[in-house]
């Protein structure tokens, strides 16, 4: 199977920040939180579709997302998540002293999956880290 090794940000979104206030065991938040923005030739290397699931993988840990085009220019070699409970499996956990994970530029691999979107943030923490 095909895979390609990106750099992955994630921010704040508006679905993302609607979905944590609505409550993070709510559908808003999954699909604001599980939805990866990816620059549409790092789609067609992997040959996925939009809406397509992928499994994330970094030295921290793993996940599984649902790969979009990006509606904003995104540079090949780059994909974007909303902040969430998904993603904090897969960032850097140390905060060196700062009391934030490193959520920029963190080196994963991407690629197609058969695998099942965890539900809600609860799985994701049991399955984490339980």
């Amino acid at each position: 199977m095909k895979k390609l090794e990106v750099l992955l940000l994630t921010g704040r979104s508006v679905w993302q920040g609607e979905g944590m206030e609505s409550g993070k065991e709510g559908q808003k938040y999954k699909e604001a939180c599980t939805k990866l923005d990816m620059n549409p030739a790092d789609m067609a290397k992997l040959g996925l579709k939009d809406h397509d699931k992928v499994l994330l993988s970094s030295k921290y840990g793993e996940i599984v997302m649902e790969a979009v085009t990006a509606e904003q220019e995104l540079l090949e070699g780059m994909a974007y998540v909303a902040y969430g409970t998904w993603v904090n499996v897969i960032v850097n956990p140390r905060t060196e002293g700062t009391g934030m994970p490193s959520f920029k530029g963190t080196k994963v691999t991407i690629e197609p999956t058969d695998k099942e979107i965890i539900e809600n943030s609860l799985e994701v923490m049991e399955q984490a880290y339980l």
